[in-house]
């Protein structure tokens, strides 16, 4: 396992900035609004050969408005708890407040290995007198630097990996699970029961979730990372920065997931921007499993549920409740049954017994021969045509050539992408 960096500080130091500064990508939501970042993000990084797991964590204040802050003081010492060194940060522009003092004496409690940032120092000339308040805090190594600017976050990082073990290399690359939805459909909660533990900030409030956050999961043996994203509001659009930014990344983890859950709330039923979503996953072409979740809403109606969802009709149905736990076991069985049936690879007999024959219409009257064909990738499948033309080929086209071939091989929860070649 590799060795956890922890980010903390009180809100609006810069934690995210320096957290996206150490990864060289935009993964946590950066804000000048407090409380931006609300869950633990985990990274992988690395440093002149070694490497480490980093860690962005939730503003921690003793006094706030923030309803979820309980639980942001919480993660924070769970965090502090695995940590192998702690990058306590600090705003060079602000005098020192209780809320440093009160975090300074947590850290200490843990006996980690302590680096206190002094960030957003913009004048080098001066540092000595910009650091000179905060020797007070109680810790001996003390870094200035401007996570915004980067400027001196290099000899930041030559500390952090300073006595870690080097030659540390990242772990292999596992298939990625993504919770997707409306937001309050309940993504957080079936995040939390999937796992087994509290790892999501949960609440009835719409878009508790800003950031991505990742955890693995055991399938019988496989490992593999289930994220839970931001939900998606009907009008993101014209809502904050944060909004946006938090929008933005869950459709790209939805494009970088390899399998998607498309969670929908079974008490509101399938609503118009659900139907908006499903058709931004089609488009994706990522394998897919339909979770209506809250079944517990239902459960004493009697009303029967449907098995199939027809908008993506390869999907397999799951009915959960992320507040009994009924369903969460069937789902993970579901989950790896998609990933099997993903990696199933038809040979190359089967493929040319199934498309035997087949001629489709062409553009001007002309006909299409199928010649042969060839699978070339897998989960989600992908097939290469051979034909003695590709003028005319449409939806149809497309859906009578994947037909044929769910007759080999259901692929159940997978898409089947078809490419085309004349030969």
């Amino acid at each position: 396992m590799l060795p956890i960096i922890a980010i903390v500080g009180k809100p609006n130091v810069g934690k995210s900035t320096l957290f996206n500064r150490i990864l060289g990508v935009r993964r946590a939501v950066t804000s000048p609004i407090p409380h931006t970042t609300r869950d633990r993000l985990y990274e992988v990084s690395n440093w002149n050969g070694v490497s480490f797991t980093l860690v962005d964590t939730g503003g921690f204040t003793v006094k706030s408005d923030d309803p979820f802050q309980d639980e942001i003081n919480f993660e924070l010492k769970k965090t502090l708890e695995e940590a192998e060194k702690i990058l306590f940060v600090v705003d060079a522009k602000s005098l020192i407040t209780s809320d440093d003092l009160e975090l300074a004496d947590i850290i200490r409690n843990y006996g980690r290995k302590v680096i206190l940032v002094v960030n957003k120092v913009d004048n080098f000339q001066q540092k000595d007198i910009i650091l000179s308040d905060f020797y007070s805090l109680g810790f001996e190594e003390v870094i200035p630097i401007s996570a915004y600017h980067g400027l001196n976050v290099d000899e930041l990082l030559d500390k952090i990996v300073d006595s870690l073990p080097s030659g540390s290399t990242e772990k292999t690359e596992l298939l990625r699970v993504v919770l997707a939805g409306n937001v309050n459909v309940g993504k957080s909660s079936l995040f939390n029961k999937l796992i087994g533990k509290d790892r999501a900030i949960v609440d009835e409030i719409a878009g508790t979730t800003r950031d991505i956050i990742e955890e693995e999961l055991d399938l019988n043996g496989e490992k593999v990372f289930i994220t839970d994203t931001a939900g998606i509001r009907r009008r993101w659009k014209e809502g904050s920065i944060v909004e946006k930014i938090a929008v933005s990344n869950t459709l790209r983890v939805i494009n970088r997931g390899d399998l998607v859950l498309f969670v929908l709330d079974i008490g509101e039923g399938l609503t118009g921007f659900d139907k908006r979503i499903a058709q931004s996953i089609i488009e994706m072409e990522k394998p897919v499993i339909v979770v209506w979740n809250k079944m517990d809403l239902l459960e004493k109606s009697g009303i029967r549920l449907p098995s199939k969802f027809p908008l993506i009709p390869y999907a397999p149905v799951c009915y959960t409740s992320s507040l009994t736990g009924r369903g969460i076991k069937r789902l993970k069985e579901t989950i790896s049954s998609t990933i099997s049936a993903g990696r199933v690879e038809i040979k190359r007999s089967q493929l040319d017994s199934a498309l035997s024959g087949l001629t489709l219409p062409g553009e001007d009257g002309k006909i299409i021969k199928v010649y042969y064909g060839k699978q070339i990738e897998s989960l989600p499948p992908k097939f290469t045509l051979f034909v003695n033309s590709t003028k005319g080929i449409n939806e149809r086209t497309q859906q009578e050539v994947i037909k044929r071939i769910r007759s080999i091989y259901p692929f159940t929860g997978n898409p089947i992408k078809i490419e085309w070649r004349k030969s």
